[in-house]
């Protein structure tokens, strides 16, 4: 195979094709090619406004310098809302040849679109406008959208408000282009940019939205086309140039499919009111009316950075229970929803009905445990039809119930949403049931990344620190995916959730982006954020915070695990270990975060603050045989209390045998969430034996009884009913092992920003062989080690370093492949 020496990877502020680009500050990255000693000397970007570069509007020119990640590049001559296209080249003992050309989307300046609606009064709206487009070539077309909706949980006399999901579904000529969602973390509306060169052609073009919202329906939308010589074409929503039609009798009702925190709206199709052909172009719509002008928007749009992609499976294979019952199983959970095709007679009714689980006759549970409802009726109309569920449900088994009439030619295939996948993680080894493990949580990851990190897709659909703790890193461990990790964080620090420890939560995630991704635009913005998370009035002069616990769910309560069933008897005092090293673990980071920045005295406060709480923490809530207490008060001392101050770094090592002889004595008492700062504590305490243990029992609390008694295709809430009996099985809170595997087995974690370092140290355990890819953002780690070989392969990317140790091997590596003798 011919050398690779072209730059890969790129990425322009964590993003693949970027939007929302601001000239004043943008910050590149990409993987520097295996050339020469595969060490970046120098590197040259340029910028232009075709993918052909025949004449860049900008070049920096060659820079000294080895950095390959969060590059920062400020001034650049960029006008709004305007695709672009980078480039970069590197330099080792080499020269490389340029990158191939990375798109983007610089940052709107105005937006002059007018949201618009169908009838305000009805939830329901469907939005089309045709554009004639002249006979050349176009360069770059995109529509910026959005939509709005509340977004609240519930609403008390007033019930739950919002969705929890997008707002509209977009097509242009027939063809889906994107879905647009609500998500933000100030209160200005996101701006979805959808690439749409493809879908274009000369002459009449359709756009076509289905839109929902509970209230404040407002959507609006700009296609954007940059003709090949420069040409630039606007369309923008107004009343006078968009057509609407109510959805009511389309879809109607008003059923909700949500189990209490949210109205999602159920959708009982009625076929026989489709305007076939609505979203291509050509089609009459002389007989709606002009688009309703709806309310101004309440602030200047600001860009999205994630974005939903919809992909469709296989078909499925559909089993007739009984005559004009059909059951299916897709394998495996999913979020999204159906597409059905089938030819009808007007009027026969179809009862769609959608679960996570089957009862014990087979049959599948429509009514959630969670609250949530999955029954929809579909009325077909006559003859051959399409329809496609519009919103999203979290679920793996299905059936199709003929109510009345009749159906034939039947085709079902899963409709599946998430924001686009990198996979490049993976893991085999010699434990058969630990990569099954693995692949659980693996996959966990990829059905459940919307445009947040959700605690489920199914009851909440709402982001929690906690939740977001464990996805950031079982994402970074099998995907080189970071926006959305970036996006959350940037979304729970403002808009924190209920428990205590969980606010001091974003600034942990934030430094293990910043280590990931050496990007430091969220250190910057949302350092002084942080800070005022912190404690510091409850902090008296023994060293602790003293704080009452609260009852659970209030505000400001201590949570230590959820659910409650799984606490290991914890006992609550004013004074917890576990809210106390989380802050102690929140002012150590935040004193490296302000060393970064250049705030020495605010980091000097932040590193006396943290030093002062660990001896607190030692002095106080240390019991005699070395374990940690809950609580200042108690003797009691639950997994919980000696767990997490290890696995967040504040255990001292010359307690490190008392305190594992404690950890690993007591099996998995801990929640499915807990299991994070279990697995990470006993890992650092040197017990990889016990550790892999508990990923592989098959008692209660366990993957595989989730897997193997469960049936789970996802990770769910909870252990088991019995502890929760309203869990959803779609709860990425539980994926631990993806990312121990990662960080611990394989033993791969960054050490310095960019994972421009690494440390690299294997805890095989009980494993005779292993073999796994960890995605950086530089490139893949690969391990691989055969116990019986004696062997240990390491491969680490072009322009990192790393330092290897396992067994009696200490060895500093560079790019490429090292083997050792273990």
């Amino acid at each position: 195979m011919p050398v690779r020496t072209r730059p890969s990877g790129l990425l322009l502020n964590l993003q693949e094709r970027a939007s929302g680009v601001r000239g004043e500050a943008a910050r590149f990255s990409w993987i520097v090619p295996m050339v020469g000693d595969a060490l970046q000397r120098s590197y040259r970007l340029q910028i232009a406004d075709a993918p052909a570069f025949d004449a860049p509007l900008w070049d920096s020119g060659v820079v000294l310098s080895a950095e390959s990640t969060g590059v920062l590049v400020e001034g650049l001559p960029l006008g709004p809302s305007t695709p672009y296209w980078w480039r970069v080249q590197v330099s080792t003992t080499e020269p490389g040849d340029w990158s191939r050309p990375s798109s983007f989307m610089s940052a709107p300046d105005r937006w002059d679109a007018t949201p618009i609606w169908a009838d305000v009064s009805a939830p329901w709206a469907l939005l089309r406008t045709e554009v004639a487009l002249p006979r050349a070539p176009i360069r770059a077309a995109f529509v910026e959208a959005l939509g709005l909706s509340p977004e609240g949980g519930p609403g008390g006399a007033a019930g739950p408000r919002g969705g929890r999901q997008h707002v509209y579904k977009l097509w242009v000529n027939g063809q889906v282009t994107g879905h647009g969602s609500v998500r933000s973390p100030d209160h200005r509306p996101r701006l979805h940019t959808h690439d749409v060169t493809s879908a274009l052609r000369p002459g009449p073009n359709a756009l076509a939205a289905l839109a929902w919202a509970q209230e404040g329906r407002q959507f609006a939308a700009r296609l954007v086309v940059i003709l090949e010589d420069g040409t630039r074409l606007e369309h923008v929503t107004v009343p006078e140039t968009w057509r609407a039609l109510p959805g009511d009798r389309l879809l109607p009702g008003d059923r909700n499919i949500g189990g209490g925190w949210y109205f999602a709206p159920a959708e009982d199709w009625d076929l026989r009111e489709e305007p076939v052909g609505w979203t291509l172009p050509g089609f009459d719509d002389s007989s709606w009316a002009p688009a309703s002008a709806a309310p101004p928007l309440p602030d200047p749009p600001a860009a999205a950075t994630v974005n939903l992609e919809q992909v469709h499976g296989e078909k499925v294979d559909l089993f007739e229970l009984e005559y004009g019952i059909w059951s299916f199983d897709l394998g495996r959970e999913i979020v999204g929803g159906l597409r059905v095709e089938c030819a009808g007679r007007s009027g026969t009714r179809v009862e769609v009905r959608l679960g996570e689980q089957r009862d014990a006759g087979g049959r599948v549970i429509s009514s959630l445990p969670t609250g949530n409802v999955y029954e929809e009726t579909w009325t077909l109309r006559e003859g051959a039809q399409t329809v496609e569920h519009w919103g999203y449900r979290a679920f793996r088994y299905g059936e199709l119930c003929l109510l009345d009439g009749q159906v034939e030619e039947l085709q079902v295939t899963p409709v599946i949403l998430r924001s686009a996948p990198q996979h490049t993680g993976r893991f085999y080894s010699s434990e058969p049931d630990l990569d099954r493990v693995h692949e659980l949580c693996r996959y966990s990851i990829e059905a459940t990344s919307l445009d947040l990190y959700l605690d489920t897709p199914a009851r909440e659909r709402g982001p929690y620190e906690g939740d977001a703790y464990v996805n950031q890193r079982s994402q970074y461990a099998c995907e080189r995916s970071y926006a959305l990790a970036r996006a959350s964080t940037e979304f729970l620090t403002r808009r924190p959730t209920w428990p205590a420890e969980y606010h001091l939560m974003p600034v942990l995630t934030a430094w293990e982006d910043y280590l990931a991704t050496g990007d430091d635009a969220q250190l910057r913005s949302d350092l002084d954020l942080w800070r005022r998370a912190n404690y510091d009035r409850h902090l008296r002069a023994d060293g602790l915070i003293h704080k009452e616990p609260g009852p659970s769910s209030a505000w400001d309560a201590d949570l230590v695990d959820w659910p409650q069933s799984c606490r290991d008897d914890f006992e609550f005092t004013s004074a917890n270990t576990v809210l106390n090293a989380f802050q102690a673990a929140a002012h150590e980071t935040l004193a490296k975060i302000c060393t970064v920045l250049g705030r020495r005295s605010e980091a000097d406060h932040h590193a006396a603050l943290g030093a002062r709480m660990r001896e607190g923490i030692e002095t106080l809530l240390v019991r005699e045989d070395g374990t940690y207490r809950d609580g200042l008060g108690t003797e009691h001392a639950s997994q919980h209390a000696s767990a997490i101050p290890v696995a967040l770094g504040l255990a001292p090592p010359d307690r490190h045998d008392e305190l594992g002889d404690f950890l690993a004595g007591r099996g998995m008492r801990m929640s499915v969430y807990g299991a994070q700062f279990l697995l990470d504590a006993l890992f650092t305490l040197g017990r990889a034996e016990e550790a892999h243990a508990l990923m592989t029992s098959r008692v209660g609390r366990g993957w595989l009884h989730l897997l193997d008694d469960l049936g789970a295709s996802i990770v769910p809430e909870a252990w088991d009913p019995s502890l929760k009996p309203n869990m959803t099985c779609s709860h990425a809170w539980g994926t631990a092992p993806v990312n121990v595997i990662a960080r611990w087995v394989l033993g791969v974690r960054a050490v310095a920003p960019g994972a421009a370092r690494l440390e690299i140290t294997p805890q095989p355990g009980p494993l005779t062989y292993m073999d796994g890819t960890v995605p950086t953002i530089r490139g893949d780690v690969r391990i691989r080690y055969d116990q019986g070989e004696q062997l240990l392969e390491v491969r680490i990317p072009a322009n990192t370093s790393a330092r290897v140790r396992c067994g009696s091997v200490e060895r500093e590596i560079g790019p490429g492949a090292s083997r050792f003798e273990v």
